[in-house]
């Protein structure tokens, strides 16, 4: 709230803000602007800012700030313009998740997890009963210490090794996990871009259109989700 509060100050005042006015405000805030991306919002006269921290909605001319879900409400059901970003998102790191696959795959989810967590154990103790629904479901490291704890090294390994899969399982049955001899920057990245979507706890789940979930929810729960938006 205090960064929030700060940054209605910092943001420039003038009468069409620039995207460098705007990269200049963040850096006051702190912010890496060469990690910053900023967009057209599909909301007439807003800015999407893309940081580390999630996205920010800027006004045209500079001078109103706010970070949240902004809904389109033409639809049946409300929309969350930021979905598509989370899928924009989602397709960066894709290619390095962890994949339990549905015999008979009707969704494909994305989950943030950390094998510390009790909800990612209670989720991933019951993954077949996801893949039996035909949830398929793709796992990305979100290590919530950061990834230089413990956690974060450990999920490094598990990344890093020839069998990601089998070293992840082990992670959740709580068996030691070995060291890898080299390490892959895919944690990181995957890090990265939860923290950039607003995740800050697991498990964090990412829908097909885009919704971000936050928490556990039953696989029963999640087909019914799913099946009533009918994606």
């Amino acid at each position: 709230m205090k960064k929030l509060v700060l940054a209605l100050a910092l943001i420039s005042t003038s009468a069409l803000a620039s995207n460098s006015d705007i990269l200049k405000s963040f850096e006051k805030l702190g912010y890496n602007s060469n990690t910053i991306k900023i967009n057209n919002s599909p909301i007439k006269g807003l800015k999407a800012v893309t940081t580390d921290d999630g996205i920010f909605y800027v006004t045209a001319d500079g001078k109103y700030l706010t970070q949240g879900p902004f809904y389109n409400v033409e639809g049946d059901e409300p929309e969350n313009i930021a979905n598509k970003d989370n899928l924009n998102a989602i397709k960066k790191i894709e290619k390095d998740a962890i994949v339990y696959q549905a015999k008979n795959e009707k969704y494909v989810i994305w989950v943030f997890t950390d094998y510390t967590c009790h909800y990612c154990k209670l989720l991933h103790e019951n993954i077949d009963q996801y893949l039996d629904a035909g949830i398929s479901v793709h796992y990305f490291a979100f290590p919530r210490s950061g990834v230089n704890s413990e956690a974060g090294k450990n999920m490094q390994s598990i990344w890093s090794v020839a069998d990601r899969k089998a070293a992840f399982d082990d992670a959740y049955k709580g068996k030691k996990i070995s060291p890898a001899t080299s390490m892959v920057p895919y944690v990181t990245q995957q890090f990265d871009v939860g923290r950039s979507l607003g995740i800050s706890g697991t498990p964090a789940i990412v829908l097909p259109d885009g919704q971000l979930v936050s928490g556990y929810v039953p696989a029963d729960k999640l087909i019914e989700i799913l099946d009533k938006k009918n994606l």
